[in-house]
């Protein structure tokens, strides 16, 4: 009787040990919500974090464009659910606004500029960062993360593939390895970071779902909002860049692996599929040009 109970304790203890992380909360994944009985957020919001010029469009685009330069946008989405607001991705730094100079992940490659700041959008319609109680990230490149030291107090939601990529080793790729850098740099060490294993429903009730689209990174990952008039919409993340690139299946250079982002790619065909979703990509400037912008929202 002893040994046995010995065991059974042995074993509990061993699980709380493995379920624990430095300075994080792990969580589980959960399914992709019922489409017949999903719940709504009332609003999304889209705040421009920023548009950038690329000195090669075929970075993006390979075998195409090459020495083509091309302009991307940068958009953050704000969640808005009952008396909780989430905010998708915090973009540019906010160091950047107004800087001629611009600012840079990759400066031998691309240059961002920022004509607003994220406080300030988010004052515009009477909130400051300490309302916000959930940041999502997409993924960890820079234009991406640039502000998340503005959210000390918000759960930090990302994948535990993205985490551990950061602070791994490096690879073959120097543009890869640098990004991986900045992005320990912007990250540093948020108290309230939760690191996710595949899908999550956030509020568990099918109106907010993180969809994980390896491939640009091996942690990106995809929301899906479910709003009362607009039906579901997909934030993309960067498991696509460009329209085009959707309808190709066409896989950036600097993605970290070429087969997960087609495998991605197909994910979010059959997620549009499936729920009728309207998909927002987040650098396509030509498809953000012609999206609402804060204070306006979709709902």
């Amino acid at each position: 009787m002893f040994l046995k109970r010995y065991l059974v304790y042995a074993g509990v203890l061993l699980l709380l040990v493995l379920s624990v992380s430095v300075g994080t909360k792990n969580v589980s994944s959960r399914e992709l919500p019922d489409a017949s009985s999903a719940g709504f957020v009332e609003k999304l919001y889209r705040l421009d974090c920023g548009h950038s010029l690329a000195n090669d469009q075929s970075v993006w685009t390979p075998g195409e464009n090459q020495g083509h330069s091309i302009e991307f946008s940068s958009t953050c989405w704000l969640v808005k659910r009952g008396n909780q607001w989430l905010l998708w991705d915090t973009g540019v730094p906010e160091a950047t606004v107004n800087d001629p100079n611009g600012w840079s992940t990759l400066p031998k490659l691309i240059v961002y500029r920022l004509d607003k700041t994220l406080t300030g959008q988010l004052a515009e319609i009477g909130l400051k960062p300490s309302d916000v109680a959930y940041v999502a990230i997409s993924h960890t490149h820079g234009d991406h993360i640039g502000n998340v030291g503005l959210f000390p107090d918000a759960r930090i939601l990302m994948q535990r593939a993205e985490y551990e990529w950061i602070h791994g080793s490096n690879g073959p790729n120097e543009n890869v390895n640098q990004l991986m850098a900045l992005a320990r740099r912007l990250l540093g060490n948020p108290r309230g970071m939760r690191l996710i294993d595949g899908d999550l429903d956030v509020f568990d009730d099918g109106s907010v779902t993180l969809i994980s689209t390896p491939g640009h990174t091996p942690g990106s990952q995809s929301l899906l909002v479910h709003l009362r008039n607009s039906g579901f919409i997909i934030l993309s993340g960067d498991v696509v860049h460009l329209e085009e690139n959707f309808a190709k299946s066409r896989v950036p250079s600097l993605n970290t692996d070429k087969q997960a982002s087609v495998e991605s790619m197909d994910k979010i065909r059959q997620i549009i599929k499936t729920y009728n979703a309207t998909m927002f990509i987040n650098h396509d400037k030509k498809q953000t040009d012609g999206l609402k912008l804060l204070p306006a929202f979709y709902d």
